[in-house]
């Protein structure tokens, strides 16, 4: 049997809480765990979750002879021993210990000048991973950005990508395909390959899902996917929904319905809004997320500015799992290659929370992946003296196939650090505006900071108090075994202020 746990982000509600995913795998009618918790190994006594929270069955595939399920996931509430301090638990189920530590969720940026580091990673293909650069990357993170909260923003698993062999599964073959991506990723450590088990429990994590969670351009069809070929459509859907529940969120098993279609964080001053534009997004470019998104959408915008007038000024920081500064596809590579948030119509919720947010002079950072190049730009509105909103992409953490051989050759000789690696667009190529009313000036200028760079990246976020505002900086780190690859780039400070 294999146990393993990972701290989850406590939502507002839950603030005086410590939440952990704990997994199960390889044993029928596991037993409820027990807790020990302690702020040291030494000090741990037995530590009891809330009330009628138990183990679920994964739909994975993984039965025995009985067609009984062997692996199992819950998620298990406990009160807390306090903001932003070192927590201990040691966990014991069917004679298997699992020992954990981290710093629980703090409640505000601190106040003494060190800042709030948020690591944001994005796009991680397991194959590529088994170097171990990845847990490397985050394992050796200077001891000033160890991180507080981690956001992995999309394509935490590949389910398309390989392709799968050339005939058809049935329900079971699908569950035990996509089940095995999801168990490599999460038990990596345990299994000792590449993946994000480590990753997973360095600090409380959200997760929100993108496309490669179900397949490319996810929902609509792509004829040039094998998977959608060779497998029933609904059977890989209903699957990937499952276990994306299970595996990211966990918890009782869901519907796609009963999926949250948001996250919310509170540190204070920063209000955390992470969408689910994925798992309900139609065919039509109509609908991007559920409706209890766009409730969370308009409700965090209404703090924010219910803040500022209570002259308690926060800044938003809002994340879903594809840009916002971008040139939408036309009409062919929207349907065949992929759609971007603004092809489609709910988009223009977003453009008016944010204008409207940028009008009240309240900053917004927005945090995202998917492209596979990395970069902070900002965008100015009205005139206010500094910019209102800032674009942070960090993507990918561990690449999928890179490009043709050719352009790695031809990469290679040009002595490009990242081989057959994309780079961010240029700046022709690029919308110099955004909004529904085109009032923000997107700005990739050495004024307003404008940074990039590509190959495979984490990023911290560093967040410090300076007055009544917040500073920024963003940090690159390489997720290579190349020393000279895996050097920091850090940005300049990047001023959040109010006006």
């Amino acid at each position: 049997m294999i146990l393993v746990a990972r701290p989850l982000i406590s939502l507002p509600s839950q603030r005086s809480t410590v939440r952990l995913w704990v997994g199960l795998f390889g044993i029928e009618n596991p037993q409820v765990p027990t807790f020990f918790l302690g702020a040291t190994p030494a000090s741990q006594v037995p530590a009891n979750p809330a009330s009628g929270e138990k183990l679920y069955p994964i739909d994975d595939g993984a039965t025995n002879a009985a067609k009984k399920p062997l692996n199992h996931q819950g998620v298990f509430t406990f009160a807390r021993l306090g903001a932003g301090i070192n927590h201990c638990l040691r966990i014991v189920a069917n004679g298997v210990e699992y020992s954990l530590a981290f710093v629980s969720q703090p409640d505000a940026v601190p106040a003494n000048g060190a800042p709030l580091n948020v690591l944001l990673t994005s796009c991680y293909y397991q194959p590529n991973g088994d170097d171990k650069a990845l847990e490397s990357a985050v394992a050796h993170l200077p001891s000033g950005y160890k991180p507080h909260l981690s956001l992995m923003v999309g394509d935490q698993v590949y389910l398309d990508v390989p392709v799968i062999p050339s005939w058809r599964f049935s329900l079971e073959g699908v569950q035990k395909l996509i089940g095995q991506k999801y168990y490599k990723n999460w038990c990596s450590d345990s299994l000792g390959t590449g993946g994000l088990q480590s990753v997973l429990r360095t600090a409380p994590t959200a997760c929100i899902p993108d496309d490669h969670e179900f397949w490319n351009n996810y929902p609509l069809d792509q004829f040039q996917l094998p998977p959608l070929a060779f497998v029933d459509k609904q059977d890989w859907s209903d699957t990937a929904m499952d276990l994306y529940a299970g595996f990211q969120l966990g918890g009782p098993a869901k519907t796609p319905q009963e999926i949250p279609g948001f996250q919310r964080i509170e540190v204070d001053p920063l209000i955390i809004l992470l969408l689910d534009t994925r798992t309900r997004r139609d065919d039509t470019f109509n609908r991007l997320m559920p409706d209890d998104a766009a409730m969370a959408l308009q409700k965090w915008a209404d703090d924010l500015i219910l803040a500022k007038q209570n002259n308690a000024p926060k800044v938003g920081v809002l994340s879903a799992g594809q840009p916002l500064f971008t040139k939408p596809p036309g009409d062919f590579s929207k349907k065949y290659v992929d759609a971007d948030l603004a092809n489609y119509q709910q988009f223009e919720l977003i453009e008016v929370q944010l204008e409207r947010l940028a009008s009240q002079g309240i900053p917004v950072v927005f945090l995202t992946g998917d492209v596979h190049w990395s970069r902070v730009c900002a965008a100015r509105h009205g005139s206010q003296p500094t910019p209102m909103l800032y674009e942070v992409i960090c993507s990918p953490s561990t690449m999928i196939p890179r490009g043709s051989l050719a352009k790695i050759t031809l990469d290679t000789l040009r002595g490009k650090d990242w081989p057959g690696y994309p780079e961010a667009p240029e700046e022709k190529d690029l919308t110099n505006k955004f909004g529904s009313r085109n009032s923000f000036v997107v700005s990739c200028t050495t004024q307003d900071n404008y940074f990039q760079c590509n190959g495979n990246q984490i990023a911290v976020l560093q967040f410090t108090r300076s007055g009544f505002g917040l500073d920024m900086k963003v940090t690159f780190f390489g997720v290579s075994n190349d020393s000279r690859l895996k050097q920091p780039k850090s940005t300049a400070n990047y001023l959040l202020r109010f006006y």
